[in-house]
């Protein structure tokens, strides 16, 4: 059930089941209540809910988004900074810009995809995670399939970004755009995944993108439990100028208009034991790296 208490300023929605009110009936020459056009929303969605919760379970997938996880989630240790030329690249300037694109090893010519990335914190280096997709060689002529210490990285598409100063910084295409670290440059990290579906959240079929979290940056045996957390929030033509009346086929900042309630499910983890479950709703358990419970397609 929603959690938002909407029978507060300005909406004044106090719709009681208990009344066994079942429509809201206008009449002409009488003004419509915005607390009426609202409520007429709370009648249908417990409606919708009374049906819903009949058939599902709560955080049951209605329209799969296959939920998982990788133990072979590759990830890359670089160094902080590198000098390409004459300029001194930080590489924290332009972490996040390397997802999706390719890298290759200037030594080793292993080819990887940047499918993710982690800010560098505490003793932990700066490090993206990647998808390896062509082997290279090593000296005496061996084949590898993973970047080797302190190797070059070179990448498939030109990147322009700004330094916390704002000087504009650009990396040319196969320019380099890494180095890797000294040691220990690479192994193999842990993942959980949801694809975009739908799920029973609250009385609601809620839809949630496709999602990646980071169970465990070092290790392949994490012992999680993975789902979501819901979020209810109030958006407001304030925040987001879309609500604003386009009548006229563009914005008017002089109609400002309703607010929305919306939903939200991030994909999170917690550890193994936790009881604090007011807003996680979980898709799977794993232990060592081994499943331990998962949430089926259409738990009726």
């Amino acid at each position: 059930m929603q959690k938002t208490n909407l029978n507060v300023s300005p909406y004044y929605d106090d719709f009681n089941e208990d009344s066994l009110y079942h429509r809201v009936l206008f009449r002409p020459a009488y003004s419509v209540q915005a607390r009426e056009l609202t409520q007429m929303q709370s009648i249908l969605q417990n409606q919708i809910e009374r049906i819903g919760s009949h058939f599902f379970k709560e955080g049951a997938v209605v329209i799969p988004g296959q939920t998982g996880f990788d133990v072979t989630y590759s990830y890359v240790k670089l160094q902080a900074t590198f000098t390409s030329g004459s300029t001194t690249h930080t590489a924290e300037n332009f972490r996040t810009d390397l997802v999706g694109k390719k890298l290759t090893g200037a030594t080793s010519e292993v080819v990887a995809k940047v499918v993710g990335s982690q800010a560098a914190s505490g003793s932990d280096d700066l490090t993206i995670f990647v998808k390896y997709e062509k082997s290279g060689t090593v000296a005496g002529g061996d084949t590898t399939m993973t970047f080797a210490n302190g190797e070059v990285l070179n990448i498939s598409d030109a990147i322009s970004y700004k330094d916390a100063g704002g000087t504009s910084y650009s990396i040319a295409i196969n320019g380099q755009a890494a180095l890797t670290a000294a040691a220990a440059a690479t192994g193999t990290g842990s993942s959980a995944s949801v694809q975009k579906g739908i799920f029973y959240v609250r009385g609601a079929f809620v839809q949630t993108t496709t999602q990646t979290i980071v169970l465990d940056a070092y290790s392949a045996t994490p012992s999680y439990r993975i789902g979501f957390l819901v979020t209810e929030s109030l958006i407001t033509p304030e925040e987001e100028t879309a609500l604003l009346d386009n009548a006229t086929g563009s914005t008017n900042f002089a109609a400002k208009g309703a607010h929305r309630l919306k939903y939200t499910l991030t994909l999170t983890k917690k550890a193994l034991g936790t009881a604090d479950d007011a807003d996680f709703i979980e898709l799977m358990s794993v232990r060592n790296g081994l499943v331990q419970s998962q949430v089926r397609g259409k738990e009726y």
